[in-house]
């Protein structure tokens, strides 16, 4: 054998170990919810849609559901404008799924009187190509019922002292319309409510 095969056949062979140890890796998927975590709060968006598969799932309970890149967009622009800071713990790992706790502050909370909300579990489900598919996330039943309250207290105000303001922040079909745009909005009619 020559020097230059000798050459070849080894740059293959650590070509090939490489290939087989990369393969045989786990993912860290902590670490991507983790990336998450953090892309979010920094108002970083284009990385943590990287993040996600081109159609993921995202369930909030009575929040409601968004699907899609776009629909991930909207409200991950709705929570940058409202200064969200998201703090994940005690993060633990199931075959491809991570569940952690959640505190969650924005301008909102706060403007509504709430400091915080928790949620008793997050769980990110992962793709096998790696990537977070679908998002459950479940209110604590204290939190649930504190923003349940005020939510209802700004509606009833809302519709009754400022019906078209208020209904700008809904869709034809009811909901709530997530975006950096009706971010503003919503802050405003809540710096409203407070100051009645």
């Amino acid at each position: 054998m020559n020097l230059l095969s000798a050459m070849t056949s080894r740059s293959v062979l650590v070509g090939l170990l490489s290939i087989i140890c990369a393969c045989s890796q786990t993912p860290d998927y902590v670490g991507t919810v983790r990336a998450f975590q953090n892309y979010k709060n920094e108002g970083n968006v284009e990385s943590a849609l990287e993040l996600f598969v081109d159609k993921p799932v995202l369930h909030f309970g009575s929040l409601g559901t968004i699907t899609g890149v776009e629909g991930l967009r909207n409200i991950l622009e709705y929570d940058i404008a409202l200064n969200t800071h998201l703090h994940f713990e005690g993060c633990q790992l199931t075959a491809r799924e991570v569940t952690c706790r959640v505190t969650e502050k924005n301008d909102w909370l706060r403007l509504a009187g709430i400091d915080s909300i928790e949620y008793d579990e997050n769980s990110f489900a992962f793709s096998p190509d790696h990537r977070i598919e679908s998002v459950v996330a479940t209110l604590s039943r204290t939190s649930d019922q504190r923003l349940g309250a005020v939510m209802a207290e700004f509606h009833a105000w809302g519709t009754k002292h400022r019906p078209l303001e208020y209904g700008e922040l809904f869709s034809a079909d009811g909901d709530f319309v997530y975006s950096g745009e009706n971010a503003g909005k919503v802050t405003a009619l809540l710096k409203a409510w407070r100051g009645e």
